[in-house]
């Protein structure tokens, strides 16, 4: 039986870090991470598993094929 994590309704930890992922995919590409179509969850699990911003960006480009973060 798979076992879900649950993610508190509010983490200003991880609405911190998600602004970051948000800045950082503006500047280099000018586009949100919706408007790439990076899912949500992808971003939570990233945060609560442990990445740094930089890891979680290099996990994003290998996903969704972006080149100015690899």
């Amino acid at each position: 039986m798979e076992t879900k994590m649950s993610y508190p309704l509010f983490d200003s930890g991880y609405t911190l870090w998600a602004a970051d992922i948000e800045s950082r995919l503006k500047e280099q590409l000018g586009e949100s991470a919706r408007s790439l179509g990076i899912d949500h969850r992808l971003l939570l699990h990233s945060y609560y598993t442990g990445y740094s911003v930089t890891a979680a960006l290099a996990l994003i480009s290998s996903r969704h094929g972006l080149d100015a973060f690899a």
